[in-house]
């Protein structure tokens, strides 16, 4: 009688045992919710299921459910200490919550595993570069850029870590490969333009920030910028344009409404 019971228990929680292609195709739909519920039934039956508990963080991830999902994240990496996808789930999740060393870390451990993921290394570079480790992240864009060089935000970047280092005609030389691959982006435009300011090329910084002010004319920033450019050959029109970035929170402008004096 015990072995007829003990055999039905095993038979009815088989039957309502999860299954792992249903959880994947509730995933790949976004219905984030239905693959946890699918997941939860083929952990029960198997605790150590690293797949299964990859999905699973995954989901709990798409849900800003972080507590979740660094849950099965830590316990894949018990199970196995070097899963490079769990480490960089980790990466990605302190990264979203803004604690940047500790991104750093996991993603560092995680490209260790997985080097030639491009979107990881420049996801690892960012990370860096908000805990001012310019040069290191910039090793890691250059190592992004001979796996995949036509990634625009390759060189985006790569331009920002180039500005903070000091270096304005690479800062330039990076934006204008950016613009190659990536046209319609105006934060490039006007770093550029603040790049060509810095060098001196003060028609060409005017023109990155007239391409700006074209198609975003409430850019004040942009606006201030240029009126600094303008303010030799137009000073009437420029101290006009500082005014009205400076009324509109351009701290930029208000620093420079002295030149109006």
């Amino acid at each position: 009688m015990r072995l007829l019971l003990a055999s039905i228990c095993i038979l009815t929680f088989c039957s309502c045992g999860g299954d792992f292609n249903q959880a994947r195709r509730h995933f790949e739909n976004q219905q984030f919710n239905d693959a946890i519920s699918e997941l939860n039934w083929v952990l029960f039956m198997k605790m150590a299921n690293v797949e299964a508990l990859q999905l699973r963080a995954m989901s709990h991830e798409a849900l800003e459910e972080y507590d979740e999902a660094l849950t099965d994240y830590k316990r894949i990496l018990q199970l196995k200490p070097r899963d490079g996808k769990a480490h960089a789930g980790i990466g990605k999740i302190y990264w979203e919550q803004k604690e940047y060393k500790q991104a750093e870390m996991n993603l560092l451990l995680a490209a260790k595993e997985d080097p030639e993921n491009v979107d990881l290394l420049i996801l690892l570079s960012r990370a860096m570069m908000k805990n001012e480790n310019y040069r290191s992240a910039d090793e890691f864009l250059k190592s992004a850029k001979e796996i995949d060089g036509k990634n625009a935000s390759i060189y985006f970047y790569r331009g920002i870590v180039q500005a903070n280092l000091g270096d304005p005609m690479s800062t330039a030389a990076q934006f204008n490969m950016y613009i190659m691959y990536a046209k319609d982006n105006l934060k490039a435009y006007y770093n550029r333009g603040f790049a060509y300011m810095r060098m001196g090329n003060i028609q060409w910084a005017k023109e990155d920030f007239d391409y700006v002010l074209e198609k975003k004319p409430d850019h004040y920033e942009a606006l201030a910028r240029r009126a600094v450019c303008t303010m030799d050959s137009n000073p009437g029109q420029a101290c006009l344009d500082l005014q009205q970035a400076a009324k509109n929170g351009s701290k930029y402008a208000q620093e420079k409404l002295e030149l109006c004096q």
